[in-house]
């Protein structure tokens, strides 16, 4: 992969660091015999790289300490894809079993999430992100989409991950819609591997993107500098698909600053 050139004010004449956040690849996940593995999807690395950033993959922790560190340190962040946000976060019991919790990410995100909004920094919050993103500040979630949507599309491909299968429509005059640059077009088309969504939507946030049944696919902080969340999965489609090359580009630009 060949280094861009990050224009900026002040600290852009360097690569930012962008903390990409990452997950514990349990047991039961492992062949025999092999240890767990801390890591993050190459996907979601590669596509800062692409946009000119540095990516650093950041361990689930709950030390407040060491997230506080990271605050001071890093220049923006990319909250991933990943496992269901545990509902007694936003009031309410598990739905059913589809519903599979990440304890350790929620112990790290929720708090990391809700700071670097707090310090105005630049966010893209992807998939379960978004949903992280959602719930820290107030909102509630879809626990099941397929269940509790009065006739949902598939919203679980079985497509390859770097095949757009469905449309959402894009609110004009958005930070999304100004990012992704597509002029007077609203419909765009993503991709699709979740089961969840944002139901109930924070004060500080606003809906920018809707699936065709209803279900949000975006939000933004109109009031910070770049807090974007998407439910699509933009890093699987960035090396095929400029428009979504975009919201990651928008990310380093806006931690270069």
């Amino acid at each position: 992969m060949t280094e861009r050139a990050v224009v900026g004010t002040g600290r852009g004449a360097r690569r930012p660091l962008i903390g990409v956040t990452g997950f514990v690849q349990p047991y039961e996940n492992m062949a025999a015999g092999v240890l767990p593995v801390i890591g993050a999807r190459s996907a979601d690395v590669f596509a800062v790289q692409e946009a000119g950033g540095i990516a650093v993959v950041l361990p689930p922790t709950d030390d407040p300490g060491s997230i506080e560190r990271l605050l001071d340190t890093l220049d923006g962040f990319l909250f991933t894809g990943g496992r269901d946000v545990d509902p007694a976060h936003y009031g309410e019991a598990v739905l059913n079993d589809t519903v599979v919790v990440s304890p350790e990410r929620d112990a790290f995100e929720l708090p990391l999430i809700r700071a670097a909004v707090d310090r105005d920094m630049p966010v893209l919050a992807v998939c379960r992100g978004c949903q992280v993103l959602g719930v820290a500040l107030g909102g509630s979630l879809w626990q099941d989409v397929p269940t509790q949507l009065s006739d949902p599309q598939v919203h679980w491909q079985k497509a390859p991950r770097d095949h757009t299968t469905h449309s959402v429509t894009l609110k004009p005059e958005t930070l999304l819609h100004r990012v992704l640059n597509v002029g007077d077009t609203l419909d765009l088309e993503v991709n699709t591997f979740h089961h969840q969504a944002i139901k109930k939507v924070p004060p500080t946030l606003v809906p920018t993107a809707y699936a065709p049944d209803g279900c949000l696919e975006g939000v933004e902080a109109p009031s910070k500098r770049f807090v974007v969340g998407v439910q699509w999965h933009p890093e699987f489609l960035a090396p095929g698909y400029e428009v979504h090359r975009r919201l990651f580009e928008a990310l380093v630009a806006a931690s270069s600053t």
